[in-house]
C-alpha cells in the first residue's frame, strides 16, 4: 500500500517545469531523428521522472504533473 506524500503547490510548480523542460528536450531530438539514440534517451528521462514523481510524492501528484503537461504516457509516447 502506497501512501500520498504531502505536497504544496510550489513543489508541483517546480515538478511541472522539470517535466516541460525533458519534455521540451525529448519534442526537439524528436524533430531531428525519431529513431535517434537522443530522443530514445531524452525518452527514458521523461519516463523516469514521472516515476521517480510517483514514487516520491504518490500516483497523485504524477498524475497532476502529467495533465499539467500533455506528458506522453507509457503507452501513448
Amino acid at each position: 500500500m502506497q501512501i500520498e506524500a504531502h505536497f504544496d503547490a510550489k513543489t508541483i510548480e517546480r515538478l511541472e517545469e522539470q517535466s516541460e523542460l525533458l519534455l521540451r528536450i525529448y519534442q526537439a531530438e524528436f524533430a531531428k531523428d525519431p529513431a535517434s539514440q537522443s530522443t530514445k534517451s531524452s525518452r527514458s528521462n521523461m519516463i523516469a521522472l514521472r516515476h521517480s514523481i510517483n514514487q516520491i510524492y504518490g500516483a497523485a501528484a504524477g498524475l497532476d504533473v502529467a495533465n499539467a503537461i500533455s506528458f506522453p504516457t507509457d503507452a501513448g509516447a
